[in-house]
């Protein structure tokens, strides 16, 4: 028997380990402790690979869904949780420092990468764990409790990074301890008809399921309506992923907002609105496919961008409380679209295999478009002093393309079914 509430318990002190590792908290963290110990552009790509480390650190999951296959899912999980609490702790020790900065990031890439492998198998309990016609809204319920523990950890390290002292390292210490507490509780679920999973794995394997990329490049050339929502995904992902760092950046330097506020408008307010959006949107994705699910999802994250976009563009501070809102009520659909949206495509025994293709194809992006949007903003800057926050025009564009890619397939979904 599942027992909901426990599993609820434990992820919840789980997430508040993972909130000091968010991208967007994480960012803050970055530029408030080591923005004058290193050079403005070197201090800002560290912004864009740390913000984008939840993406890009899904670059792993081929291996872990790989080394996955055939084994028990709990004992896989167990001891890669207690090794993300053991980075994170170590957070607290890093020294303020241009070293420190380095130091840093190695920590929290290792503690990402692990995550990763948590991500890419935990999918495959749900999806054995709860029927399908339940599914959204069961991982609806615990993604509230972790959001909340989301923006506790985000909003209490915003409020500690403004004030002199080690309080931020002795909070990101008991951050790692409840990672512990959380890993140790994670022992006791259980795998409903684990057996039969584990035999639909194994013969998978046999007949040559590939987690490799040309494994990968072979699943995207046979199901052409998978590859047509991973493109989609991957413009619209790459927005999203590329918008994070821009803001965080730009809170600072155009609109002087210190770290609290930072953090509230990138992570604490998206994160607290995701109770209360995440319900609607599993009752709706239940009852629908992920193309009908995405096409509305679309629309809501599309009125979130041009806000945040246009509060900075436009110096008006005032629209980032109402674009954070709706930020959050698009990644209370996201966060369900991305866990559950793969399983819309894939045969039973492929369920990770598919997943490690969705997650892998969000760490390319994540690698790649934060970054180069960071580049963009700094030449920006120094070809005219000021243009720079015109970079943030670039993810606005990703997004509506991705948008009215999903919007597009979905059409032509429905129209298919009614012919």
């Amino acid at each position: 028997m599942i027992d909901l509430r426990y599993e609820r318990r434990a992820w919840t002190l789980i997430y508040l380990c993972l909130g000091l590792v968010e991208g967007g908290t994480a960012a803050v963290m970055v530029r408030s402790l080591f923005g004058d110990q290193a050079p403005a552009l070197a201090v800002d790509l560290v912004v864009a690979i740390v913000s984008a480390a939840p993406a890009w650190a899904n670059l792993a999951s081929m291996a872990y869904a790989r080394r996955a296959q055939g084994q028990r899912k709990i004992s896989f999980l167990f001891p890669l949780l207690l090794a993300m609490a053991a980075c994170v702790g170590a957070l607290a020790l890093v020294p303020r420092s241009g070293a420190g900065l380095l130091l840093f990031l190695a920590l929290y890439a290792a503690a990402r990468l692990l995550w990763a492998g948590v991500e890419t198998v935990r999918s495959v309990l749900w999806s054995v764990n709860y029927p399908s016609r339940l599914r959204a809204r069961i991982t609806g319920r615990i993604t509230i409790n972790t959001s909340i523990a989301l923006a506790i950890t985000g909003l209490g390290i915003g409020w500690l990074l403004g004030h002199e002292g080690p309080w931020w390292r002795i909070a990101i210490a008991l951050g790692a301890v409840c990672g512990v507490a959380g890993a140790l509780a994670f022992r006791q679920f259980k795998v409903r008809r684990e057996e039969e999973l584990l035999e639909a794995e194994r013969a998978r394997l046999v007949a040559g399921a590939s987690f490799g990329f040309g494994g990968m490049r072979a699943l995207l050339a046979r199901d052409a309506a998978f590859r047509r929502y991973q493109y989609a995904m991957s413009m619209f992902g790459a927005g999203m992923l590329s918008l994070t760092p821009l803001m965080v950046i730009c809170l600072g330097d155009v609109l002087r907002l210190p770290a609290l506020w930072q953090v509230l408008v990138t992570t604490a307010i998206p994160v607290m609105v995701v109770p209360f959006a995440i319900q609607p949107w599993a009752r709706y994705l239940d009852l629908h496919r992920v193309l009908a699910f995405r096409s509305v999802h679309g629309k809501f994250t599309v009125a979130a961008v041009v806000l945040l976009v246009a509060a900075v563009l436009l110096h008006l501070p005032l629209l980032l409380a109402p674009g954070a809102v709706l930020l959050g009520v698009s990644v209370a659909a996201g966060s369900l679209g991305w866990t559950l949206g793969h399983n819309d495509f894939a045969p039973r025994g492929e369920e990770t295999r598919y997943m490690a293709l969705h997650v892998t194809l969000t760490g390319m992006r994540g690698l790649v478009a934060p970054p180069l949007t960071i580049a963009l903003y700094h030449l920006l800057d120094r070809l005219h002093a000021g243009l720079g926050p015109a970079a943030l025009l670039l993810p606005l564009l990703f997004v509506m393309s991705g948008a009215y890619r999903f919007h597009a397939l979905h059409r032509l979904q429905v129209a298919a079914n009614t012919a």
